[in-house]
């Protein structure tokens, strides 16, 4: 497999995240590595480079475990793409993987391709990762991360609808770390978004390959232990009011009280954002009348509380103003639940980064 990711800090050493989170058994794989990416699955001549765990070159993952190469020399620039390539001679088992990357993101061969440069041994892109958790990027010390933690729409759901020709990476924390970039702050974004997520109950059984644990299982592993973090912003609460069975507002906003505070008790600045609307949309529990009583409810909460460190109104970013309990046509993907591209900028420009705390102490991701 040979994965696409961009990070959003340029460097000269950088670490390779694999995972076996929710593998059954052991897993192995005999050969690593990492390049910067030219086209396709293609890589640029001269960057492909062997990823070494511990100086071996094969790395077993036990079930249920992460593992984090050694440092790997390799040049790139902030958002320049890099590949990740991975071989696995013996069946894997269930692979842990991230379902829904919105964009091309995997490319698959039969047999050891992992240092191939061209990519005509590999077949159509998936839009998933499988296996990889992150590529990390040494940073100097004042560097930090913020964690974009949330549902489908911050993973990026139908991000490609309305977006200009030829752009790429139109998440609204694509749009957010581009903007820091430009304005010179020193802080990385990691997208922690899982389509269908909620925040206090785990995968409907429908869909437990796809839609993940619950916000608040997932702290630990997908904000605590990312490299770096000095920000979260939370964006969560839609599938709870959505979902079978569909949450108050009251559970919602404990729901929230309770992410906030473990964050800030592990010393990160949270902000939280308002939940957007969803009226119109074709599932009644998600458009309904009732359920968007419930949404503005919990936003009452979110804009009046003093919990959070600082709030994002995502919700006054993309609503209709004639109709506040819908998306705003121009922003609106057509399923009136997520944005377009235009949308997910709108919601990426409504982070006042003034609010994020950054001064880092360690490697960004």
């Amino acid at each position: 497999m040979r994965m696409l990711v961009t990070p959003n800090a340029g460097g000269r050493l950088a670490r390779v995240r694999l995972t076996n989170r929710y593998g059954t058994a052991p897993v192995t794989f005999d050969a690593v590595r990492l390049a910067r990416r030219a086209s396709g699955a293609g890589v640029v001549a001269g960057t492909s480079r062997p990823v070494t765990f511990g100086g071996r070159r094969s790395i077993t993952i036990a079930r249920g475990a992460d593992a984090v190469s050694d440092p790997v020399r390799i040049r790139f620039r902030a958002f320049q793409q890099l590949a990740v390539s991975v071989y696995a001679r013996a069946d894997t088992g269930p692979a842990t993987t991230h379902f829904l990357a919105s964009e091309p993101s995997t490319y698959v061969a039969a047999g050891d391709h992992t240092a191939d440069r061209g990519g005509a041994a590999f077949g159509e892109p998936q839009e998933s990762w499988v296996f990889l958790d992150g590529v990390d990027v040494l940073a100097p010390a004042r560097v930090g991360a913020v964690v974009a933690l949330g549902d489908s729409i911050t993973d990026g759901a139908l991000s490609t609808e309305a977006r200009a020709t030829g752009a790429r990476d139109t998440r609204w924390p694509d749009f957010l770390a581009r903007r820091l970039v430009r304005a010179g702050r020193p802080l990385a974004v990691v997208n922690e978004g899982i389509g269908g997520n909620r925040i206090r109950l785990d995968a409907v059984p429908t869909s437990p390959e796809i839609f993940g644990p619950s916000t608040l299982f997932r702290l630990d592993g997908d904000v605590l232990a990312v490299s770096g973090a000095t920000d979260v912003i939370v964006l969560e609460g839609i599938n709870d009011i959505g979902q079978d069975p569909p949450a108050t507002a009251a559970q919602v906003i404990a729901g929230l009280q309770q992410v906030v505070t473990r964050l800030q008790v592990a010393g990160l600045r949270v902000l939280v954002g308002t939940l957007t609307p969803s009226g119109g949309m074709g599932v009644p529990t998600y458009g309904s009348a009732a359920a968007g009583a419930i949404r503005r409810a919990v936003n009452r909460w979110i804009r009046g509380s003093r919990l959070p460190d600082g709030i994002v109104d995502f919700d006054a970013a993309v609503r209709d103003p004639s109709r506040p309990s819908r998306i705003r046509p121009a922003y609106d993907s057509g399923d009136h639940l997520h944005p377009n591209a235009r949308g997910y900028r709108a919601m990426g420009d409504a982070v006042r980064l003034g609010a994020l705390r950054g001064s880092g102490c360690g490697p960004a991701s």
